[in-house]
């Protein structure tokens, strides 16, 4: 697995649980000499050689406790196709803009489109089957893509209707990177939302799950990589837009444990409603 595909991780993994007071003080200072690592490195080990630098520098041991415990390299080892695209599309990008309409110039780098654009680009990227299922299922015209509602409907329907391509993910606690959320939410601007998982879920205090997810959008999450990212264009909100990534909650129900409400920012307030899940595998 690719070096720096594990620091994305690690970073979201170590920024959101020093939030939380999770992790202990010479963890976090140890976070910067951690990132250095070759982060250039592409082979398939690059896990395990982490793993075992970790554990062969004894004031690092408790370092690779804490994040083997937060579920990171299991998570890794479990993504799917959505997550690795998302990944290459924000490594390669050289400019991105949050609009309506879907442009995308993979060659130069150029991927403007909203949330559910970015979403079902993607998936017809890395996922064509579980797109296939989709365009099919949710019945919309040669040419478009499903709005929020379409994909929140879809994927709620996942566990009784399975669909090739497709499983279900009935609880917030399961969610994977490559796993696709989807909400709905009407605002000014928008109806719902749409975004790909980046992390492994860490529960915080209060019972929420904190999660690193990448979206295209205008209005930036907790520790958001577009404000200082000079790709990212403007939009009508005068921010910086486009795909990205940072960190939201998730909330869930104490019985069942399926999702029932998000936070745009984890110490934003919680906006409960109809909300689901994903995981395209193929």
């Amino acid at each position: 697995m690719a070096m720096w595909i594990l620091r994305l991780l690690m970073r979201t993994s170590l920024r959101v649980s020093a939030r939380q007071s999770y992790a202990p003080t010479h963890i976090r200072k140890q976070q910067e000499s951690l990132f250095r690592l070759n982060e250039r490195e592409t082979n398939t080990v690059a896990s395990w050689k982490l793993l075992h630098y970790l554990f062969k520098h004894n004031a690092s041991r408790r370092c690779a406790a804490f994040l083997m415990k937060t579920n990171q390299f299991t998570a890794l080892a479990a993504s799917g196709p959505l997550f690795h695209e998302a990944i290459k599309e924000f490594m390669t990008m050289t400019s991105t803009r949050y609009q309506p309409l879907t442009r995308v110039d993979r060659v130069v780098g150029s991927y403007r489109y909203d949330c559910v654009g970015f979403v079902s680009y993607a998936l017809k990227q890395a996922a064509r089957q579980a797109w296939d299922s989709t365009f099919k299922a949710t019945g919309i015209a040669k040419g478009r893509i499903p709005s929020p509602l379409r994909y929140r409907e879809f994927f709620a329907s996942l566990a009784k209707n399975p669909q090739p391509g497709w499983e279900a993910v009935t609880k917030a606690s399961e969610l994977l990177p490559g796993d696709v959320v989807a909400w709905e939410h009407k605002t000014k601007f928008a109806s719902g939302h749409a975004v790909v998982i980046g992390s492994a879920p860490v529960q915080a205090a209060d019972g929420a799950w904190l999660v690193k997810v990448y979206d295209s959008t205008s209005s930036p999450h907790g520790d958001d990589s577009r404000p200082s990212d000079h790709r990212a264009e403007l939009a009508s909100t005068r921010r910086n837009s486009g795909l990205g990534h940072g960190v939201m909650a998730f909330t869930a129900d104490p019985t069942s444990g399926a999702l029932i409400g998000f936070r745009w920012r984890p110490e934003s307030k919680t906006i409960t409603g109809q909300i689901a899940a994903g995981r395209p595998t193929s």
